[in-house]
């Protein structure tokens, strides 16, 4: 009996302890994702994406993320910040994304073609953000995905966590025409970026990454 009684009081601690912190319990078990395959994640196995540290399931689908988001990687030569020669294992991955749109159906093949992207829609399934039912009425079509959400909430946070850029689509980037905002997509891109040091990666994302980040 006193047994039962002493686990009991140890549960009530622990619960009051994650409640302090302000942890709910059943999130506190709750394992990120792999943003490709959507797995448990390797914490060992990650990208430093604008500050952010991503993780993913395996040695695999970092490629797969470099490939999706069209990182391009232009070798550790000079320190972004400092100029001074860069060390391989000083970098992050500058991401940035900005809304495009076109004037037609036919315009998004072009661009899509010279780009090296797909259209690709399978569906609503779970919500990148919350892990919940996506909802297709919750859409954003990112690099030629479509990519659904629970609600309408989800979208803005995914577009940060982008670094989606100021500024609203104008003009088509492939006719130079009036656009169609039906046709809007998210265009992202990005850049592994190398340093001399420890200091200048901190430095490079408050000038270059949050300084221009556009607020949610």
């Amino acid at each position: 009996m006193k047994k039962l009684i002493a686990s009991a009081c140890a549960g009530v601690a622990v619960l009051a302890i994650l409640l302090v912190m302000g942890l709910n319990p059943a999130a506190a078990e709750k394992k990120a994702k792999c943003p490709i395959s959507g797995k448990d994640v390797d914490p060992e196995v990650t990208l430093n994406v604008n500050g952010n540290a991503i993780a993913f399931c395996c040695n695999g689908c970092p490629k797969a993320y470099k490939k999706k988001y069209l990182i391009k990687d232009g070798g550790a030569k000079e320190c972004a910040v400092s100029g001074r020669p860069a060390k391989a294992e000083h970098n992050l991955i500058h991401m940035t994304a900005k809304k495009v749109a076109f004037c037609c159906k036919n315009c998004p093949k072009k661009f899509a073609k010279d780009k090296g992207i797909e259209y690709k829609d399978k569906g609503p399934a779970k919500c990148p953000i919350s892990g919940g039912k996506a909802k297709a009425d919750h859409k954003l079509v990112v690099n030629g995905e479509s990519v659904y959400f629970c609600c309408d909430k989800c979208p803005k946070k995914y577009l940060a966590n982008l670094n989606l850029q100021k500024g609203e689509a104008e003009k088509c980037p492939v006719s130079g025409r009036a656009i169609d905002k039906e046709t809007e997509i998210i265009f992202v891109t990005g850049e592994t970026k190398y340093f001399c040091c420890d200091n200048c990666p901190k430095k490079y994302i408050k000038t270059e990454i949050k300084a221009k980040a556009v607020k949610s």
